[in-house]
């Protein structure tokens, strides 16, 4: 009666009606025969007693005609710590003969309720979470309806597992939390990877712990508290800014579906995933222990509706009704081990939290973890369960619901991207202020830049784009074991995106993800272009080496000796002066040893003579010399060509190999880059190599950007060579024309788009990089900022040069010219002399003054209208008219006979002429 009085208007309102129902149905049907049910609560446990007291006339409506009703008997403890009067209030209850204890919640006094019924036989029903203790004794008479605590454990791991977080905060407030997320720390994870466990303060305020968290960048909590602190935790995560972007928040409470986590994530991006057990609602009961000890008072009922059923077997109708049992005799309960027995063979449906069923341990084995999402208003999403048999979360979200969600949020956001400045991807717009975008009150443009725009064309977000403070790309700190650059900014969630030329490394990778990538190179060796070499002023020797040379003029020699002996010694080389003469008293020879070095030369210049061999050695001889002038001259022509119009090129290096073997030429790269990166980490013997000889030159060899590297290779003239990335090297290659690419791709890696761990944007980023790839649209935008905006200004010097790559300056021919003069002023020489000569010649048989002869013929010499020379230059006083007939007569029948007769019968006309005139003048004399 007292506890009637004790309990509000609702649920007085409720048991009376209840029972007037329960008369008329008895009425109609026999009154069914009561049965207590003992419960043990401490104070403040208002809604567990409700659910009790409901559940218990809940059951009586499971049937039109039960043989039985169930009749609550609670007793009540003040202190949840009280041993002494939670066994009294345990004696008390089974005094009253109740067939079953349910509770009590609290874990201090747990202990004392499970060895007074165990002793006496009574069915023990536990509805709260319990560590695992796997009694080995299936005869024990506790049974325990919440999830066993190794499935939950496991089940909670999975969720976190499935994930892949890759560092989280753990924040739990009791030792039975730490105890449900113990799988969680013993979870496999990467090495760089972390978890951090804090104990939630006695609160209400319990900033310093969350504010202590968002200081470590760790934006990954789990929350295993009180659910009643939930709600205040969360609202105060997100005064503190720790319900931001990218951050996940996984609550581990069971009943979390109640609980209004939407209305608190409101106004934040922060992703908030929960379980739950509930399977269906029932808007009375409001939390979870009240839903499982609901949940339990059935299948309590249903077991006992059972061995009712079996009662028959026993011989004895009473079988399950007890009797009132004392705490100072022996006395048992007979069918309690019985209850107990059919509550493990049953696997009933819950009212409330699912499936039930018991292992013969007395633990709940059987259940189902919903995984929640509370992204969109309303109730929140399923995404996913979790089952024991299974062990890994299965998810209930089709692909097209997922990503139609993602691609609906992403049109939402607005992206904030960071980069840095670097040619082409990031370049700072000096002459015109109308072109590229505002950033940090200057305006820039760059492939970058267009890249993003046609991404977001595609997937309709906007964005804004910031420079990191420091222009790094981002580099690990081993000592620090921190980030910087761009990945720090990643980190911090200070960025939603960065892209520049940002190498994919698995340093990187392990921090942050990376789109696929938009941009494909590899490392190369960037260096100096080869100087010409200045042609030598005989190049044209080039082509035949000097001894050769020594051997073709050896040759030369011999074989005009060979065919001056031999000719002398050929009876078919002695011809006859005087044609007309049939009888002649002498022969002569052509093949004199000057008209010998005639034929030999005149072969090999390929211009051959008007003196040709008739006998057959001669012939032989001659045509041997031929077949070697042949070859050696079209061998001299063919490699002449190849000497005189390509360029010789000085290369010491060709690959990297080269320049590892020699230590004249000095190689770096850029300090902190993936370049570096490359080598350092590198197990192949080559480039450890190189990596330590870079890390031991002094002074360093390493540059704090591309722009420095390419400055010391132009500066130092081909003693410096730079190691980069392929595509900058082009790009540089395409605006500065000192500079060259050495050898092929030392490795094979990409530029991608770098997003926070985890970001849900990646996917749809990736098929925006795919699109434009397959519409050609990222070779135009290389093409454009690569060739057409500032570039191809080798291209057109290449062009010009291999448009002239036929023509030969005049270092290359000089020397030819060389030997013509020299060949002329020989000549000359030569004629000068024969000049003087014949001048001397003219003075004694004209008996004149050398001077006087010397005037006479440089006056014919320089009269250019004379085409007939007088033989004799003064004509005798006495015999001027005969000297004058017969001068004019031998010059006459020279120029006649000249056209007909060969040259030795002018000279026998000349020497008869001549002997004819002196005759005439001894006559006169």
């Amino acid at each position: 009666m007292r506890q009637f009085i004790g309990m509000d208007m609702r649920r007085r309102f409720f048991l009376v009606a209840t029972t007037l129902l329960a008369f008329a149905v008895h009425g109609v049907h026999g009154v069914a025969r009561p049965i207590k049910v003992g419960a043990i609560f401490h104070k403040g446990d208002e809604d567990l007693k409700f659910a009790f007291e409901r559940a218990i006339y809940d059951t009586r409506y499971e049937h039109l005609a039960p043989a039985f009703k169930l009749i609550p008997v609670i007793a009540e403890v003040d202190v949840d710590t009280d041993s002494f009067n939670t066994a009294t209030a345990t004696c008390e209850l089974l005094q009253e003969g109740v067939v079953a204890i349910f509770g009590p919640a609290s874990p201090h006094t747990r202990g004392i309720v499970t060895s007074i019924t165990t002793r006496f036989d009574v069915p023990h029903i536990e509805y709260v979470w319990r560590e695992n203790e796997k009694i080995k004794n299936p005869s024990s008479m506790t049974i325990n309806v919440y999830p066993d605590s190794e499935l939950l454990s496991q089940a909670i791991a999975a969720v976190v597992d499935s994930m892949n977080l890759p560092n989280f905060v753990v924040i739990y407030e009791t030792d039975e939390g730490l105890s449900r997320i113990q799988k969680i720390l013993t979870l496999k994870r990467k090495k760089d990877s972390s978890i951090i466990v804090r104990q939630l303060g006695e609160g209400p305020d319990y900033r310093p712990v969350l504010k202590e968290i968002q200081a470590m960048k760790v934006c990954n909590v789990i929350i295993d508290i009180d659910p009643h602190k939930i709600v205040d935790v969360l609202n105060q995560a997100k005064q503190v800014k720790l319900l931001a972007d990218y951050c996940n928040f996984i609550i581990t409470y069971l009943d979390s579906s109640k609980l209004p986590i939407f209305e608190i994530r409101n106004g934040t991006t922060a992703n908030i995933t929960a379980i739950s057990l509930r399977e269906t609602d029932h808007e009375e009961i409001k939390w979870l222990d009240s839903a499982i000890l609901y949940d339990a008072v059935f299948l309590f009922n249903k077991a006992l509706e059972t061995l009712n059923a079996r009662s028959i077997d026993y011989e004895d109708p009473d079988f399950i009704y007890p009797l009132p049992i004392s705490c100072n005799d022996g006395m048992k309960y007979q069918a309690g081990p019985n209850i107990t027995s059919v509550m493990r063979e049953l696997s009933k449906m819950g009212k409330i939290t699912g499936i039930m069923s018991i292992d013969e341990y007395g633990h709940r084995d059987n259940f189902k973890i919903y995984i929640l999402n509370f992204r969109q208003p309303g109730n929140p999403t399923q995404i996913g369960f979790w089952m024991p048999n299974s062990g890994d979360v299965q998810l209930m979200q089709t692909k097209h619901e997922i990503e139609s969600y993602l691609y609906k949020s992403i049109q939402d956001k607005h992206f904030k991207i960071s980069t840095r400045v670097g040619a082409p991807y990031i370049i700072e717009v000096t002459d015109d202020q109308s072109r590229g975008i505002l950033i940090d009150q200057k305006r820039y443009e760059g492939y970058c830049i267009d890249l993003i725009d046609e991404i977001a064309k595609q997937l309709g977000f906007k964005y804004t784009f910031e420079l990191e403070p420091k222009n790094k790309y981002g580099t690990y700190d081993e000592k620090t074991k921190t980030w910087d650059g761009l990945i720090r900014r990643l980190l911090d969630h200070e960025a939603d995106l960065a892209i520049c030329d940002l190498t994919i490394t698995y340093q990187r990778e392990s921090a942050v993800d990376f789109s696929m990538p938009f941009m494909n190179l590899g490392i190369s060796i960037l260096f100096s272009k080869p100087e010409e070499k200045v042609p030598l002023l005989f190049s044209f020797l080039s082509p035949l080496s000097v001894d050769v040379w020594m051997y073709m003029a050896t040759a030369y020699l011999i074989v005009s000796l060979m065919l001056f002996l031999q000719a002398r010694i050929a009876p078919g080389e002695w011809d006859n002066p005087h044609p007309c003469n049939d009888d002649p008293e002498e022969l002569e020879n052509n093949f004199n040893l000057k008209n010998s070095m005639w034929l030999t030369i005149g072969s090999l210049m390929q211009q051959g003579s008007d003196i040709l061999p008739k006998a057959p050695s001669i012939r032989m001889l001659a045509g041997m010399w031929w077949f070697f002038t042949l070859i050696m001259i079209s061998s001299y022509t063919a490699n002449l060509a190849a000497f005189l119009t390509a360029e010789k090129m000085d290369t010491p290096i060709k690959n990297v190999e080269d320049l590892a073997k020699q230590t004249k030429i000095k190689y770096g790269a850029l300090k902190g880059g993936s370049t570096s990166t490359f080598f350092r980490d590198s197990n192949y013997s080559t480039y450890k190599r190189m990596w330590n000889t870079m890390v031991e030159t002094k002074p360093s060899v390493f540059t704090k950007d591309n722009e420095d590297g390419v400055d010391r290779v132009v500066k130092e003239k081909r003693q410096y060579a730079f190691l980069m990335e392929s595509t900058s090297i082009e790009y540089k290659m395409e605006r500065n024309c000192e500079i060259d690419k050495i050898g092929g791709l030392i490795d094979n890696k990409g530029y991608g788009i770098a997003l926070p761990r985890n970001s849900p944007y990646r996917t749809p980023i990736n098929r925006a990089i795919l699109t434009l790839g397959e519409k050609g649209t990222l070779q135009q935008l290389k093409k454009k900022w690569w060739q057409e905006i500032g570039g191809g200004q080798c291209k057109k010097a290449d062009a010009d040069k291999n448009a002239n790559t036929s023509e030969l300056r005049l270092a290359n021919v000089g020397g030819v010219f060389l030997v013509l003069m020299c060949g002329c002023g020989a000549s000359l020489i030569i004629a000068i002399c024969e000049f003087l000569w014949n001048v001397r010649k003219v003075a004694v048989r004209e008996k004149i003054t050398p001077w006087e002869a010397l005037v006479a013929e440089l006056k014919f010499a320089v009269n250019i209208w004379a085409v007939t020379k007088p033989v004799k230059i003064i004509k005798s006083r006495s015999a001027s008219s005969m000297e004058g007939g017969h001068g004019r007569a031998a010059s006459t029948a020279r120029s006649i006979v000249g056209s007909f007769l060969r040259l030795d019968i002018l000279d026998k006309f000349d020497k008869d002429a001549k002997t004819n005139n002196r005759s005439n003048d001894r006559k006169i004399n």
